[in-house]
């Protein structure tokens, strides 16, 4: 049900910016005669007038289809995160650096809905696996900022930068398989080298050179939060709270002018959004409907 309506909003967005193309190269022409036919000038602007208040509304049409398009992503998004959640809280946990099957179930849930969700369009199933790939690098920045794990000798640092790379692995490989298809090519950009790159500080096994491990880490993502940066410093057992605040202010302000990568400035973002405590941002479709739209306005 929700697949069909997905599919039939985005017909709908499809047609009303089809029809606005029209309505703009049929503007344009009639501006071009109106300058060679002055004495039609007065009714030319009614006409162009009359053609832009249109547009405008269809603006406003379209808007209201983006709205309800998130709304149909958000139901089917939210029958996948409940079927993942209990999974989801045991990333990065004592479990998860057992052996924990966490991630490999969350990836073979995700993998079974994406054959369910074939019949939806290219741009809305991009958006729902899009949107369930925040979510599970979400769970690990939120594990680690509210301490789900920390460690207490260099051996377990090390198990955990191995699982959380090998998790990467995966994740990286179930998408490429989704972005492989024809459809998708270009629309699957991945989150996923936080989670090692974040592995790497922890597992660092030479102390003298964490102030270059954490540099490296804030080139990559000159946009984290100081917070986020000290939480994964301060999970080491040689690091305390007060000196990985200190670090990661100042690695961090010696990056602050860096290029930053958009899309993770999304994830920052959403992280700022949510409470400290990291609740589920089960609106979070939304941030994807501008570039929903401007998907939609390329392939029409």
């Amino acid at each position: 049900m929700q697949i069909a309506v997905a599919n039939n909003l985005h017909t709908c967005i499809e047609s009303t910016e089809k029809y606005k193309q029209q309505i703009r190269l049929s503007m344009e022409g009639e501006q071009n005669a109106v300058a060679t036919m002055t004495t039609s000038l007065s009714s030319g602007r009614r006409t162009a007038v009359s053609q832009q208040q249109l547009i405008e509304n269809m603006d406003a049409l379209n808007t209201k289809w983006s709205n309800a398009a998130s709304v149909a992503v958000k139901y089917l998004q939210e029958e996948v995160i409940t079927d993942i959640a209990p999974s989801l809280s045991e990333l990065f946990s004592k479990k998860w650096l057992t052996g924990s099957a966490a991630l490999e179930t969350i990836c073979m849930t995700i993998s079974d809905y994406y054959h369910d969700h074939k019949h939806l369009r290219p741009v809305t199933r991009s958006a729902l696996l899009m949107d369930l790939q925040f979510r599970i690098v979400s769970e690990y920045l939120k594990a680690i900022e509210t301490k789900r794990l920390t460690f207490t000798t260099y051996e377990e640092r090390s198990t955990a930068g191995k699982r959380m790379k090998a998790d990467v692995t995966r994740l990286d490989n179930m998408y490429a398989e989704f972005a492989s298809s024809e459809d998708m090519a270009d629309q699957l950009p991945l989150l996923t080298s936080i989670i090692a790159t974040a592995g790497d500080v922890i597992s660092l096994k030479d102390k003298s050179l964490l102030s270059l491990e954490a540099t490296s880490f804030a080139r990559k993502f000159p946009n984290c939060p100081a917070e986020l940066l000290a939480a994964i410093l301060a999970t080491r057992d040689d690091v305390g709270r007060s000196d990985a605040r200190s670090l990661a202010d100042e690695v961090l302000q010696h990056v602050q002018f860096h290029p930053k990568d958009q899309i993770f400035d999304q994830l920052f973002a959403l992280r700022q959004q949510e409470s400290s405590e990291w609740l589920p941002n089960i609106g979070m479709a939304n941030v994807f409907k501008s570039d929903f739209i401007s998907r939609l306005k390329r392939d029409a």
